[in-house]
């Protein structure tokens, strides 16, 4: 097991927070990476501000035809601390939803979304990764298997996400430090 960050590949059918508003920012934003609500809107543009290798994620993500909602929320175990999964999409245009593990410190809530976008960036990379099977099939041929409870594996984790939520996060800490 890599460690207790986790990442849950999960489906989502519909997402609780309404995605009018998210939608309502389409025209307002040229982004590809969107929040839900100010607070998600709200951190996206801190981790670009404060973080270079954020805000390579974002352009990366901003030159694909991946689109990713981005929201805050409570989860029901401690040990998850952001996931990602399809809302809808076609092969034409994609659309991806990150859940961060809400409240948390705001280093660690920055981090999970950097993690997250590379989750991201890697299904932008594929073409074929268009709906929730093929993202599993993406996560099993890519990612190593988290094991959880019952010990079954029921969520993936990659290397590049692992190691990009723990550069963000030491890039945040030495920007507090040298400040």
């Amino acid at each position: 097991m890599i460690s207790s960050r986790v990442c849950t590949l999960f489906i989502l059918l519909t997402l609780s927070t309404p995605l009018t508003v998210a939608h309502a920012q389409d025209a307002a934003t040229a982004s590809h990476v969107r929040g839900t609500d100010d607070a998600s809107t709200t951190l996206i543009r801190d981790l670009v501000a404060r973080s270079a290798i954020g805000r390579d994620l974002v352009d990366q993500l901003d030159r694909s035809d991946l689109v990713v909602y981005v929201r805050r929320r409570l989860f029901t175990t401690a040990m998850l601390t952001g996931r990602i999964g399809f809302v809808r999409g076609t092969c034409n245009q994609r659309y991806v939803a990150i859940e961060i593990s809400a409240p948390r410190s705001y280093v660690e809530e920055l981090a999970s979304l950097g993690h997250e976008l590379q989750h991201a960036v890697e299904i932008a990379a594929e073409p074929g990764v268009c709906d929730a099977a093929a993202l599993a099939d993406l996560y099993t041929r890519i990612g190593d298997p988290v094991e959880r409870w019952g010990g079954m594996a029921d969520s993936f984790e990659t290397r590049t996400a692992f190691d990009t939520g723990i550069r963000v996060r030491r890039e945040l800490l030495q920007t507090a430090a040298e400040n």
